[in-house]
This record gives structure tokens, sequence and C-alpha cells, in this order.
């Protein structure tokens, strides 16, 4: 396996946690590539930043979502961005939108999407983005309720657009490198017009 350099966050968000968690992830990203995923050691990564392996766990519930960060479980964001948006605009471009909006540093979204190709077998990864597309569609679903649409009609528009947007973040994940943000972009709304039937 080559020793890529790990990209790092250049601007981390200020407050010692904030600070502790970008100094642990970018760590922990090292160790993954020096030593893989599954012998890099939690301690190991924890003592090199001066830590315990508890305040470790208090950033990180497993290695894998150091892996993962830059797919929230509740995406937040993503809620508070799609909300936003104006309720009488079509929902793909509210998606769409929304979706430009994630708080994470692109060349760290990269890096990480590279890592998790190298690192991580296709049945882990899937898994994840499993659960991240059922949490997005959740969030879409719950706008598309408040606006007034009828609950199934707004479970079927939720898991057809969470399923586009992740459709299109899996085959960029396992496409060959080099990963660049503006293909993932380009994927995104590809997949979301094919869907512009189904809404």
């Amino acid at each position: 396996m080559s020793e890529a350099p790990v990209t790092r966050d250049p601007d981390p968000p200020a407050g010692k946690s904030a600070r502790t968690r970008a100094a642990l992830r970018d760590v922990a990203l090292q160790h993954f590539v020096e030593h893989g995923f599954d012998r890099a050691s939690v301690p190991a990564i924890a003592a090199q930043c001066g830590v315990t392996e508890r305040t470790f766990y208090r950033h990180f519930a497993t290695k894998d979502e150091v892996l993962f960060g830059d797919l929230t479980t509740r995406l937040e964001w993503f809620r508070r961005a799609l909300r936003e948006r104006p309720a009488d605009e079509e929902l793909l471009e509210s998606v769409r939108h929304s979706l430009g909006s994630a708080p994470i540093d692109l060349r760290l979204m990269v890096e990480i999407a590279r890592l998790r190709s190298e690192l991580l077998s296709p049945e882990r990864i899937e898994r994840v983005f499993r659960d991240r597309q059922g949490a997005m569609a959740r969030e879409v679903r719950e706008v598309l309720v408040e606006r007034g649409v009828d609950e199934l009609v707004a479970a079927v528009r939720a898991e057809v657009l969470a399923g586009a947007v992740f459709a299109a973040l899996g085959v960029w994940t396992e496409g060959p490198g080099p990963h660049d943000v503006a293909a993932l972009g380009r994927l995104t709304a590809e997949a979301l017009e094919q869907v512009r039937g189904a809404l």
C-alpha cells in the first residue's frame, strides 16, 4: 500500500473540542495509511495526540466514523439547509442546493473517499452509506410532510431522492481515482435528473 500524504483540514473549527477532534482525525487518517485500517490502534492514535483513548471515543464512536465524518448520521446541516429553501421551490432544486451546504473541507472529503475505497470493503462502505441514505430520506420526508405532502407520497419521494444521491456517491466512491468533487457534483445532478419523473 502506498504511503500517500494525508490532506489536513486547513481551517479546523474554533474551540478546544473541535481542535481535538480535527487532530484525532488527522492522526487517525495517517495511521490508517501507514498501518492499514484494521491494524491502526486507537490507543496509539490518542497517545500521539496527547489525549486518552476515552477522549478518542468521545469524538468518534468507532474507527469507521473517522472515515465517514463527511457523512454525519443526523445530517443537521442538510436538514437546516433544506428547511431554509423556499416552500414553493421544486424539490429537486431544494435538495441540490441543500447538498451544496455540506460543512466539510472538499480536499479532505476527497482524501477520505480515497481512503475509504482503499482501506474498507465495499460491503462495509455500503452498510454506512445505507444508514446515511436512510437519515437523508428521513430529513426530506419530514420537510415534505411539514409542507403538507401526504405521508406516503412524502415517504416515497424522500426515498427516491436519497437513493439517487447515494447511488451517485457510491458510483463516485467505487470509481477509479483520482476522486474529483466536481465529478461527484455531476454524478449527483445526473442521478437527480433520472428520478425527476418519479417525483
